[in-house]
């Protein structure tokens, strides 16, 4: 029998405006660190830079880099990264909350202990992302390469993974249930049994997961 998914697991996209309604962000406005609120930044470079804060709510980013940057805060919602790169950012004190990244560089990304809730990541290159010891709960990952990354002890509840590979992610003591993993590719993840429990899976996968269970299949 597979687990319903219940009315409040179900990712809400970004409520936002109108690109054309939003006014432009400069470069001295984000480097300040104050709140923004309906706004939107577009080619603008702060690779390996320092920012207090990246407090944004109803905004949109496209093509803006934020490679091996480190910002002390991040608080969103609704808002929407659109061909960006957070390539090897430290992002501290990460809470999302109806957030989504589309076809940006998510490579390396530290965001340890970040509280993510309706967070669609999509078309995204992920690889070696630490997100241990975080909450990212009703999110999706679709279509997109999350192989190493560091999920260690996060808690993934209700959240969907579609066409993403997740192979050699580190899974070891995760929260999993109602996690659905049908769409992911789970070829050489860390894991124990019991971090498995709850978790939607398809029949290929069981078999293939069983090794955590110590079985042998004949």
């Amino acid at each position: 029998m597979v687990a319903k998914r219940k009315p409040e697991e179900t990712r809400k996209p970004p409520d936002l405006p109108d690109l054309d309604a939003l006014a432009i962000l400069s470069e001295d406005a984000l480097l300040a660190g104050r709140p923004l609120e309906d706004a939107f930044a577009e080619k603008l470079d702060f690779s390996g830079r320092r920012l207090p804060a990246l407090i944004a709510k109803g905004c949109a980013f496209r093509d803006v880099s934020f490679a091996s940057c480190e910002i002390s805060s991040v608080r969103l919602r609704d808002v929407r990264f659109l061909k960006c790169d957070l390539s090897n950012a430290q992002l501290r004190d990460f809470e999302a909350t109806r957030v989504e990244f589309l076809d940006c560089r998510l490579s390396g990304l530290r965001a340890i202990e970040c509280r993510w809730n309706s967070v669609l990541v999509e078309n995204c290159e992920g690889r070696y992302g630490q997100l241990n010891d975080g909450q990212l709960r009703t999110c999706e990952f679709v279509g997109s390469q999350l192989a190493e990354c560091d999920l260690r002890s996060s808690n993934l509840e209700g959240s969907r993974f579609v066409r993403t590979s997740l192979e050699r992610a580190d899974l070891t003591g995760a929260r999993l249930d109602r996690t659905d993993l049908r769409g992911a590719v789970l070829e050489g993840i860390l894991s124990r049994a019991e971090d498995l429990r709850g978790a939607i899976v398809t029949a290929s996968q069981a078999m293939e997961l069983a090794r955590f269970l110590g079985l042998v299949i004949r």
